[in-house]
């Protein structure tokens, strides 16, 4: 059996709570769904007189472990909290909070509870009660049918025409979660209707935390054989949930053996397409929706395992070596034009700027024997542990070849003769967010005038997201004071995102270009710093704007790169140019302090600042929507900042 599908089975009632685990166990199924009231029992509804005997079953049927982990608990169908009738409401109430307690002390790990409409707002009361005062808080799932057949029988259209039908029971989520304040101990459970809408309603609901998915008995039907199986698109939407780490529950009348249905559930996870081809998926594991907080290499010296990580890219450095392979070539070209067409080999001087524990240097010396060039590499890195590797690897590994190792910062050494070429990786999950262009702007004059930088551009990219996981972990990414969860609200974190939906398309942010040009004053004339070189202006800003397609919840934007090497090399994480197979960044994750409810049609405008001073580099942003603005993030770097 696979490991990473996990399959329950829903009992509508179990009259031997013992029994039906034990037949769902030897079905291969790992926990079970039902009722935490036994119909047998009655309950009064006084809530302050007591019966002999309780209001349900005896906890010792059960062993704990079982309890703990085998039994999801499901409340009582009829329980009504938000009724529009007092009495109503007010009993419902006494009946959840018993049940509640009752789950408390149980310990079970999931308890779940239906959604019927959005009018929520005294349950989330309830619940947020509940989590309030449990030390450990079972997980709330709330169950939601995929479509509202309701809404398709008033406005008189077949359910899969009516996409109100559709959207109206992600409205019921949606809002209760938010009522929540989006709260990670609450997830939704999905239940799969014969119908299946369009692509779009069905990634908005991978972009939620769907904790489980039903699958009813009657939308299976038997193959030749007589065994159940799913359609093709229904197999597709239940491997994808599952990727999302969704669980399956199968429920409902026993059309076949219920053995069967798990199954076939197996054996359909076991053949789905597998992607283990691709390096970013296996390296990923493990790392989906954990929130980092992004590296500082200028001010931080990176540890061994940091440059371990990054030096095992499968991609990275082999396009590095194409783009100085490319390079080399056409700097030999252009001196056979100015030397006459007279096949010369002169000394080509390739300066390596952060070169780490030395994979630039291995791509650059490679580059020269493909291209046969006569190079000087120069090794500029000013991490001491890292100097003394690359210095044992030029006594050691490049004893036959001209490489010098210069400890120090490329942005206060002068060193002679200039470089033909510098190459560098300095580049973070958002392109500039690790101060490449502050960096190779100060290493400006190691470079001949007509040089070439590698990379010579790169570029920053933004998408408004749906997550509410991703949010309410930064939010809670550290100390739990009010003033702290401002902060990580106000910070971009490095992150594999996996549980999101994009809202919208992937738009340009920032541009830097290398070498960079310097700023013009009034006359027209390039302004140059006290070593001659151009006076650049690293500060940006961008307003950048997206049309709404389906209703949904922004809680902030994914963050993404993409970088010309030189020539035609590139290399890129945004998701539509992604360059197979490269690992060595994840994008970020910009949150907004408020997640915003946006409507079809309308429009996202989003401004960005990179603002700099003499110390440091900080990003300010915020978002408008309608007539709805967010405050000003970060202003002034008061929550995050890049040190120079």
């Amino acid at each position: 059996m696979s490991p990473d599908i996990s399959c329950g089975l829903e009992y509508l009632i179990t009259p031997d709570l013992q029994a039906c685990l034990t037949e769902a166990l030897h079905c291969n199924y790992s926990f079970i769904v039902t009722p935490v009231v036994h119909p047998r029992f009655r309950r009064p509804y006084v809530s302050s007189v007591s019966t002999v005997g309780g209001f349900t079953r005896s906890d010792m049927i059960l062993s704990p472990q079982d309890w703990t982990s085998r039994i999801v608990a499901k409340i009582s169908p009829y329980i009504c909290v938000d009724s529009m009738s007092p009495v109503v409401r007010q009993r419902h109430e006494d009946c959840l909070n018993e049940e509640l307690s009752y789950c408390r002390g149980l310990g079970v790990p999931a308890i779940m509870l239906p959604l019927r409409s959005s009018n929520t707002n005294n349950l989330a009361r309830i619940l947020q009660t509940y989590n309030e005062t449990s030390h450990h808080p079972s997980l709330i799932w709330a169950s939601v049918p995929m479509v509202s057949t309701r809404i398709a029988q008033r406005n008189n259209q077949d359910v899969e025409e009516s996409e109100e039908a559709w959207n109206e029971t992600w409205h019921w989520w949606s809002k209760f979660h938010e009522r929540l304040d989006w709260d990670k101990r609450v997830g939704v459970v999905l239940e799969l209707s014969a119908d299946l809408p369009a692509q779009e309603i069905l990634k908005r609901w991978l972009g939620e935390p769907v904790k489980a998915i039903i699958v009813p008995t009657s939308i299976f039907h038997n193959n030749k054989k007589g065994y159940p199986v799913l359609s093709r698109a229904h197999q597709q939407l239940v491997i994808n949930m599952v990727e999302h780490e969704a669980q399956v529950i199968v429920s409902g009348a026993r059309r076949s053996n219920i053995e069967y249905y798990v199954q076939y559930l197996f054996r359909m996870w076991q053949r789905r397409p597998y992607k283990a081809d691709d390096p970013m998926l296996s390296y990923a594991k493990g790392w989906e929706d954990y929130l980092q907080t992004p590296l500082q290499p200028l001010a931080d010296n990176l540890d061994t395992h940091t440059y371990n990580v990054f030096e095992k890219d499968p991609v990275k450095y082999d396009q590095y070596q194409k783009a100085i392979t490319q390079a080399l070539i056409d700097i030999r070209q252009k001196r056979q034009v100015k030397d006459n067409d007279q096949i010369v080999n002169e000394l080509c001087v390739i300066m390596v700027l952060g070169a780490g524990r030395g994979p630039l240097v291995r791509a650059t010396l490679n580059a020269a024997d493909i291209t046969q060039t006569k190079v000087k590499v120069i090794a500029v890195e000013k991490n001491p542990c890292a100097v003394l590797v690359l210095a044992a690897q030029a006594r050691e590994v490049w004893r036959d070849r001209d490489v010098i190792v210069i400890p120090g910062d490329m942005r206060q050494i002068n060193l002679s003769p200039k470089a033909d070429i510098i190459v560098s990786e300095l580049l973070g999950s958002w392109g500039d967010n690790e101060l490449s262009p502050e960096c190779l702007d100060g290493a400006a004059g190691l470079l001949k005038v007509d040089g070439i930088s590698i990379p010579n551009e790169y570029n920053s990219y933004v998408a408004p997201i749906s997550s509410a996981r991703l949010w309410a972990a930064a939010k809670a990414a550290s100390s739990n004071s009010a003033q702290q969860r401002d902060k990580n609200l106000e910070t971009l974190w490095v992150v594999y995102m996996q549980n999101k939906h994009d809202i919208a398309e992937t738009k340009l942010v920032f541009t830097f270009k290398h070498p960079a040009k310097g700023t013009r004053d009034h006359e027209g004339k390039e302004v140059t710093d006290y070593r001659g070189l151009p006076l650049t202006d690293n500060r940006r800003s961008a307003i950048v704007s997206w049309v709404v397609k389906q209703d949904n919840v922004m809680h902030g934007f994914g963050g993404y790169f993409d970088c010309s090497l030189y020539g035609k090399e590139m290399i890129s994480i945004v998701p539509s140019t992604h360059s197979p197979g490269m690992i060595s960044w994840f994008p970020v994750f910009i949150p907004i302090k408020t997640p915003l409810r946006v409507h079809k049609g309308e429009v996202i405008t989003a401004t960005f600042w990179r603002c700099v001073n003499s110390r440091r580099v900080w990003y300010e942003w915020i978002v408008e929507v309608g007539n709805c603005t967010t405050p000003l993030h970060n202003p002034n770097g008061r929550s995050s900042e890049m040190l120079l």
